[in-house]
């Protein structure tokens, strides 16, 4: 008799990206980005895929392009498209439908750091404000 815990995968083998994307959903409006970027990026960091965040695609090679070069090249665009499916389904519906236009993870990641990374300022702005408001005795 088995036990449900032995048709886990052993530990080194579980992608901390896939745990990243079944317990964390960004929401459309990003109230939660800060939380949600910060847990992608300590994922991708522990499974060695935090360049295909933060680094753009090598450029496309060309005819003479060395056989060397155009395989870095295709391995680039096939990590970079798993990223793509974890950061598409780790969002919420009205985010996934922008999100799937683009060609790479770090697009998506690039352009949702646009979108929501003064969101965290503002709200840290008013928690401030009314903290400074109080009145403390």
């Amino acid at each position: 008799m088995t036990t449900p815990s032995s048709s886990l995968p052993p530990f080194t083998t579980v992608s901390w990206l896939r745990v990243f994307m079944d317990r964390c959903k960004l929401k459309k409006n990003g109230s939660n980005f800060c939380d949600w970027d910060g847990k992608l990026r300590l994922a991708a960091e522990g499974d060695d895929k935090l360049r295909f965040l933060t680094e753009p695609s090598p450029p496309t090679p060309n005819d003479r392009s060395s056989n060397a070069v155009r395989e870095a090249y295709e391995a680039y665009q096939k990590e970079s498209a798993a990223i793509k499916n974890v950061l598409i389904f780790s969002m919420e519906d009205d985010i996934q439908r922008s999100a799937i236009k683009m060609s790479t993870a770090y697009e998506i990641y690039t352009k949702l750091v646009t979108m929501f990374s003064q969101a965290p300022r503002i709200l840290q702005y008013e928690s401030a404000s009314q903290f400074f408001k109080l009145n403390i005795k």
